[in-house]
């Protein structure tokens, strides 16, 4: 089962916001290990500042949050002390406050956030100095009574002081902003792959850019760019020997039809010529494919109703010699494209003689074709069954083993309409039989 294709971009990302992670993680804890006095206590982060939101400024004066206040203290065992002034001078005090902080109290309008740890148990000295500001006035509220000490209290104050303000960054940087960043670095690649989407192997000098992607990139275009040399090498050397062995052919069946036209008449000749026209034509196919390949033949300005109707001039002795009814449909307006008259005449050829041969001999063989271009050969014959209809247009397919066709006639007829920039399709006639439409979309013939 083949694995499912994952993204580049994605998964660099991931790989990204791993490391950092993991960096992150590291300097964290590193600096939680390295973090203060470890036999030093400090006052509860948490509670000084709870305490601290609890006073208030109101009519010019400190006020206390009462309610909340008795809940904190209750959960520091009734230890608990705060000293709060204004910028105003206005004063606040709860509990009861070591001695040993008097000289600081009577600073503390100047004082700045601080702490004051202690080593001595119960570390019941230990303070914080918080400062708050509301409603334009400046509240310093020194808070003590709640220690707290050990690696816990390390870490929540590392990640406190370095908080949200550096994780969200880091986590919209790399989730958000660094996808963006290599998917523009990808551009490169993702051109390259809609130029090998866009790629012909079998135009000479077809390659990629290899300036379009980065170094780490680049040798597997090149690998890709020695891959098309290989393979139209290989495509070189089968169109030389498939045109060589179709020249070499065309002599000797010349010289074969030659002597057997001096051949008395007979059921024996007949079949001999047959043989020999047919191998004539597989030949003549192999060089159309050859002159089609090497795009002999400048594609002109050409009305293809006249095509059409001059073909069908041509053809109708043989259509109607096998028993065949003959129909052309074709607009006497000119309907204008761009092609070389030759291969295009090859293909009403091809498609009509392919319903002489499988039309059963019986009915009408019609040609069509409209004003845009749509080119239609059907006959009343048996059909094509439905899981044939994309096969009979490889080389040397057919649906019969005994049949008379070489197996290139449709095979021409597909490689042809392609190089027009057109498509060949086989469906069911209206009366039965097999329908044979060609598009040779007007708009977008290739020059």
């Amino acid at each position: 089962m083949a694995r499912p294709i994952r993204s580049i971009t994605l998964g660099l990302a991931w790989r990204l916001f791993l490391a950092q992670a993991f960096t992150v993680l590291f300097a964290v804890v590193a600096l939680i290990l390295t973090w203060g006095d470890k036999d030093s206590w400090g006052m509860d982060m948490f509670v000084a500042e709870a305490v601290a939101k609890a006073v208030h400024s109101e009519g010019g004066r400190l006020v206390l949050d009462q309610a909340r206040w008795d809940k904190l203290d209750a959960n520091a065992g009734g230890n608990l002390w705060f000293a709060a002034v204004d910028d105003k001078g206005m004063w606040l005090e709860r509990g009861t406050i070591p001695a040993i902080h008097a000289p600081l109290l009577a600073r503390l309008p100047t004082v700045g956030a601080t702490e004051l740890g202690s080593l001595a148990p119960p570390y019941l000295d230990v303070a914080r100095v918080m400062i708050r500001n509301e409603d334009g006035r400046r509240i310093t509220v020194m808070v003590g009574g709640a220690p707290k000490g050990g690696l816990l209290d390390g870490a929540l104050m590392v990640l406190r002081l370095i908080g949200l303000w550096f994780f969200l960054p880091l986590i919209v940087v790399t989730l958000l902003v660094m996808p963006t960043v290599i998917h523009r670095a990808m551009r490169g690649v993702r051109r390259s792959a809609q130029q090998a989407k866009e790629l012909d192997i079998g135009q000479p000098g077809a390659r990629l850019d290899a300036q379009l992607v980065s170094t780490e990139v680049a040798p597997l275009v090149e690998a890709f760019n020695d891959a098309i040399d290989k393979v139209q090498q290989g495509y070189a050397a089968r169109d030389k020997f498939l045109a060589d062995a179709a020249h070499e052919l065309r002599v000797p069946i010349a010289v074969v039809q030659a002597r057997l036209s001096q051949l008395p008449q007979g059921e024996l000749k007949s079949q001999l010529l047959t043989d020999v026209a047919r191998l004539g034509n597989v030949a003549e196919h192999l060089l159309d494919l050859q002159r089609l390949d090497r795009n002999v033949g400048a594609l002109q300005r050409l009305d293809l109703a006249l095509l059409v109707r001059e073909a069908a001039a041509d053809l109708a002795p043989l259509v109607v010699g096998a028993g065949y009814g003959f129909e052309v449909d074709a607009p006497e307006a000119p309907v204008w494209i761009h092609g070389d008259s030759l291969a295009l005449g090859r293909v009403i050829a091809n498609l009509v003689h392919n319903a002489i041969v499988h039309g059963g001999g019986r009915g009408t063989i019609c040609v069509r074709l409209d004003t845009r271009g749509l080119l239609e050969v059907s006959d009343q014959g048996a059909g094509i069954p439905v899981g044939d209809r994309e096969a009979i247009f490889e080389p040397f397919h057919r649906l019969r083993a005994a049949g008379s066709g070489s197996g290139l006639g449709l095979h021409l007829v597909k490689e042809i309409v392609q190089h027009h920039g057109g498509s060949v399709s086989v469906g069911e006639a209206p009366g039965g039989g097999a329908s044979f439409r060609v598009n040779f979309h007007r708009g977008s013939v290739r020059r």
